[in-house]
């Protein structure tokens, strides 16, 4: 093996140019796949914790005509909290936290500038257990008590009204009529999810119960599990006491997220292209590389040949070859792609002057992070060194289809 290595080596480096040119699209390649590969992976993990963290949780019991094509809840599809599920969700071994909500949209003003927004009524001992987000208030609270209004940071920058100010909520109440309440402006919403920072409010549970005369029903029960792995057995848990509350049925944070499982399954596809392309032009570069070197050592090749090189010394020396331009262009590509890979995950690229109006579909805002993943770049650094090795077969199959004796000549 270290013969037909060391021999490989020498005859690659032969025309060292040609070799690192050869090299290069895949160094390049397999870097630049490494790297979009770790960004789409990371984003859609952001994207994941974002949507748990601020939106979804873990799982939700919601109204049984609450509907997924209707992107949101309405106070028509409201419930009484019943207190058999509240005692089971107290006592059991797989849930964390929960927390009530009422959920509606509605139309903020600030007396002039209106705009639609979502609003969620919220409890701030419950929420603050089962959500990230009083952790991200500014400036910070210590409490949301009745009469107050937290604000999405990109709402607030419509008005940029100063602390203390009153603000106009109006919405269709549960007795179909519109009315409007008044609410102090108490702090900022900055999470680094869209939706959360340019469409939704926060005010109190006890605020949009009185405001939308739901008289103490709740749009949803977010719950907060200790584990996303127990999650079946948490519904088998609880599917016993919601059999007896038919007007209630669970949802899942998946099912609340479609559209980030349908970037992910589109990111599997745009990886597979990824891949496809760095085959081609590596496979295409090494195959050229080594059928110029079969030409110009062609009488080289006869020699070997009329003095009893078989046909597999010859296929092997070839395979070599291209196996170790493959191999070592990929270990450079990976060498790279680990140190963008490193970059993009620790640090993050800053999009926000870009994309601060566009809404690219997953819920996280202006830092792009990677994932940092070994493995991923051993994937594709493998993908590399294949690639060498299937693109000498056809070089090395001329070779032995040659006649010797034409070869001499």
């Amino acid at each position: 093996m270290k013969y037909w290595i060391n021999l490989a080596f020498k005859n690659i480096m032969r025309k060292k140019q040609r070799t690192i040119l050869t090299m290069l699209p895949i160094i390049f390649g397999t870097a630049i796949l490494i790297l979009v590969l770790s960004m789409l992976a990371g984003v859609n993990n952001d994207s994941k914790l974002n949507m748990k963290n601020y939106e979804t949780s873990d799982i939700r019991i919601v109204h049984r005509n609450f509907s997924l094509e209707k992107k949101g809840f309405g106070v028509q599809e409201t419930f009484v909290f019943p207190q058999d599920v509240e005692s089971i969700l107290a006592k059991s071994k797989f849930v964390e936290a929960y927390a009530p909500e009422v959920i509606f949209t509605g139309n903020l003003s600030d007396g002039i500038n209106k705009m639609p927004v979502i609003c969620r009524g919220v409890d701030y001992k419950t929420y603050r257990k089962t959500f990230l987000l009083f952790d991200k208030i500014y400036p910070p609270i210590e409490n949301f008590g009745k009469g107050l209004i937290l604000i999405g940071k990109d709402i607030f920058k419509w008005y940029e009204m100063p602390y203390d100010s009153v603000f106009i909520l109006q919405s269709r109440t549960g007795g179909g009529t519109f009315d409007a309440i008044d609410l102090y402006y108490d702090g900022l919403v900055i999470t680094g999810n869209p939706k959360i920072d340019r469409n939704t409010i926060y005010i109190n549970i006890k605020d949009a119960d009185k405001f939308l005369n739901l008289n103490s029903k709740i749009s949803s029960i977010a719950i907060k599990l200790w584990s996303e792995n127990k999650i079946d057995k948490f519904i088998e848990e609880i599917k016993p006491v919601l059999n007896n509350h038919p007007e209630l049925k669970l949802i899942s944070w998946e099912e609340m997220a479609m559209d980030i499982i349908a970037m992910n399954s589109a990111k599997k596809g745009a990886s597979s292209v990824l891949i496809f392309i760095v085959l081609i032009i590596g496979g295409v570069g090494i195959a050229n590389t080594i059928l110029l070197s079969v030409y110009e050592r062609m009488k080289e090749i006869g020699t070997m040949r009329a003095i009893g090189a078989s046909n597999s010394t010859l296929v092997k020396m070839f395979v070599f070859e291209g196996a170790s331009i493959g191999f070592i262009a990929s270990l450079a590509g990976m060498i790279l792609g680990i140190i963008l890979m490193s970059y993009i995950s620790f640090i993050g690229i800053e999009f926000g002057n870009y994309i601060k109006d566009v809404n690219m579909g997953f819920s996280i805002e202006s830092v792009f992070r990677g994932s940092f993943d070994l493995f991923l770049a051993l994937r594709a650094g493998l993908f590399g060194f294949l690639i060498g090795i299937a693109a000498s077969f056809y070089p090395a199959y001329r070779v032995v289809k040659e006649n010797i004796v034409r070869t001499l000549k």
